[in-house]
């Protein structure tokens, strides 16, 4: 495999992977990244309060958050699709701009999929009995609360600056208005 300029091989670009992105990506894309993965958590959140720990049990939840995850990252990059072709510069953009500006909207809304997992992954393990189902729920509801926030500690990696305290403050406070949005939207859709 070969290496870049830089001494690093094809394979660790965050691009490729589909991981988190690195301080050196534009700003735009690291924005757009990081709104797909509070807004993939969050709506992940509400379908792990929404389950019932009978869902659980008979492994209707683990379908439940992944096709919340996969439908809600297909309704994202749908949108940003339709959003491309505004004005003049959208319409006239040639294919091969277009398909970079999918790439990179397929790349930066990976996060609202990809949140589906650790809790799918959690009532699975209910699902087999392996624990209880309301152990597992609390789980992966704790387990997306805290990947909320770790935000504003990542924002702060992002932009180069050192860790605070100030960060992690506010990434609690993000995961305490997320946890009341999930909770609001399964109160009033459900």
């Amino acid at each position: 495999m070969s290496s870049s300029a830089d001494g690093t091989s094809p394979r660790d670009d965050p691009r490729r992977r589909g991981r988190r992105p690195s301080p050196d990506l534009p700003a735009g894309e690291v924005r757009e990244w990081l709104s797909s993965y509070v807004y993939g958590n969050i709506t992940l959140l509400s379908a792990a309060i929404a389950v019932g720990p009978e869902q659980i049990e008979h492994g209707a939840a683990v379908w439940a958050v992944l096709a919340t995850g996969l439908l809600t990252f297909l309704a994202h990059v749908l949108a940003h699709i339709v959003a491309e072709g505004y004005g003049e510069a959208g319409v006239a953009r040639r294919p091969a701009a277009r398909r970079a500006a999918m790439r990179e909207v397929v790349r930066t809304a990976r996060p609202i999929a990809t949140s589906s997992l650790i809790p799918a992954a959690l009532y699975v393990v209910a699902w087999i009995g392996w624990l209880p189902a309301a152990w597992m729920q609390t789980a992966a509801i704790v387990v997306l609360a805290v990947r909320i926030g770790f935000v504003g500690l990542s924002m702060q990696r992002f932009s180069g600056k050192p860790l605070t305290v100030g960060a992690l403050w506010a990434g609690v406070m993000l995961a305490l208005v997320s946890f009341g949005i999930g909770f609001a939207k399964v109160l009033l859709t459900h």
